[in-house]
């Protein structure tokens, strides 16, 4: 089985042995799983996000990544990237995948120059320049941001893919009123995937 990740403006790609509903785990077997992540441009020039963790939520948490990656999303267009390859978790019914993001940032074009926005000083922002303008985002470094699949997660042994779609164009826009700063509502979607 597999699963893949996948967006219209970011695609995240997920592959796992096994993935399901709230969580019951079946310890007679493991599942892998594997991400990559991919885009479609959106109407910024560049949108960057720094995922801290990505975890399948059950009874508890099974982390497939614990290592900050981050990706611009733009820059994927019709590429992918592994975020994540064969990571082993118990086979079982899981009640979501969620990713932990610590930071994100976006370069756009005006009308005399470009400008990054970013969701705080402090997040090192891998645009070129110095972020100037504000992007408000909600907090995602707790709980996570779930990412949003018709049916429960289901992970039988073997190889499961899950493909994700992180939509930079919906995600991503400017506040209404004369305030100058962007704000991000991530957009994010799955589908599970049956290997062929």
């Amino acid at each position: 089985m597999r699963n893949q990740l996948v967006g219209l403006s970011g695609l995240f790609l997920l592959f796992a042995t096994a993935c399901g509903e709230p969580a019951t785990v079946n310890t007679s077997g493991n599942a892998r799983v594997t991400v990559l992540l991919t885009d479609d441009p959106g109407d910024v020039l560049e949108a960057w996000v720094t995922i801290d963790e990505i975890y399948l939520q059950g009874d508890g948490r099974s982390v497939l990544l614990d290592e900050p990656v981050s990706a611009n999303l733009v820059a994927l267009v019709d590429e992918t990237m592994t975020l994540l390859q064969d990571v082993v978790v118990p086979a079982g019914t899981y009640a979501a995948l969620r990713f932990v993001i610590s930071g994100a940032c976006i370069l756009v074009e005006g009308e005399t120059e470009t400008t990054v926005y970013s969701t705080s000083p402090e997040y090192e922002c891998p645009a070129e320049g110095d972020a100037t303008g504000t992007l408000v985002a909600p907090s995602f470094d707790a709980s996570g941001l779930k990412v949003n699949f018709p049916e429960s997660l289901v992970l039988d042994e073997g190889e499961t893919t899950f493909l994700v779609d992180f939509d930079v164009a919906e995600s991503f826009g400017q506040q209404a009123g004369q305030s100058g700063m962007w704000v991000m509502h991530p957009v994010i979607t799955g589908q599970q995937q049956e290997a062929p």
